[in-house]
């Protein structure tokens, strides 16, 4: 495994259908985590996620998202799949 460094957490709930809700402060739950608070520290995050969790039946919890280092695998793959 590789030395992955933390860009950050965000608050995750999963809806009853199996699709994920990302909490942000100003609009509350939205679909696209790329739209959802990014918090530094996983303390902040955890502290936001019990206040959420007081309020909802749904499961809360905190992920870490790490930083992409923009390589796409996807990509290489097809890439030596081409080569054979």
């Amino acid at each position: 495994m590789t030395d992955e460094e933390i860009a950050g957490y965000l608050i995750r709930r999963e809806l009853e259908n199996g699709e994920d809700e990302f909490w942000n402060v100003t609009e509350e739950w939205v679909a696209d985590p790329g739209d959802a608070e990014l918090y530094e520290h996983e303390k902040d995050a955890q502290a936001t996620a019990e206040g959420l969790r007081s309020d909802d039946t749904l499961l809360i919890v905190v992920e870490e998202v790490i930083y992409d280092d923009e390589e796409d695998e996807d990509f290489e793959d097809v890439e030596e799949e081409d080569k054979e």
